[in-house]
């Protein structure tokens, strides 16, 4: 599993709902793929083939909504396309995405964690792991 902790939610040129000039963006977005790239080498990455996502954001105020969050968070999805984590970023490699929330009662306190894991693909589990299901029915 990989962990991205930033201190901050994605930076408001970079959301889906920002009205910012396209040149006033490239900035903003080369400064947040290099935090991601740092990051992400820290951690000494190992190439996956589908992946799972999951943010929680620690947000005051009003929280970001799911669609500018992901939108907001595009460059560095595609930091992982960069740095060879995954092969693509689309859907046959990027799984699930999923996003939580908790308020916290500072600004001081607001963050975002990305958390990216490799997919396990029911096809994947040896024969006979996990549950039963045929007995848990016949109670």
């Amino acid at each position: 599993m990989l962990t991205i902790t930033y201190p901050y939610m994605p930076p408001k040129e970079l959301r889906g709902n920002s009205r910012t000039h396209w040149r006033a963006k490239v900035g903003v977005k080369q400064q947040f793929q290099e935090v991601t790239i740092w990051k992400l080498r820290e951690q000494d990455p190992k190439p996956m083939d589908q992946i799972n996502i999951h943010y929680t954001a620690y947000y005051c105020g009003r929280p970001i909504d799911h669609d500018n969050l992901i939108m907001g968070m595009k460059p560095a999805v595609d930091c992982l396309t960069l740095e060879g984590i995954i092969p693509d970023d689309s859907p046959d490699h990027i799984k699930n995405v999923s996003i939580e929330y908790h308020r916290v009662p500072h600004k001081k306190d607001v963050s975002l964690v990305m958390q990216i894991t490799e997919h396990q693909c029911w096809e994947n589990f040896p024969q006979g792991a996990g549950i039963d299901i045929t007995k848990s029915r016949e109670k």
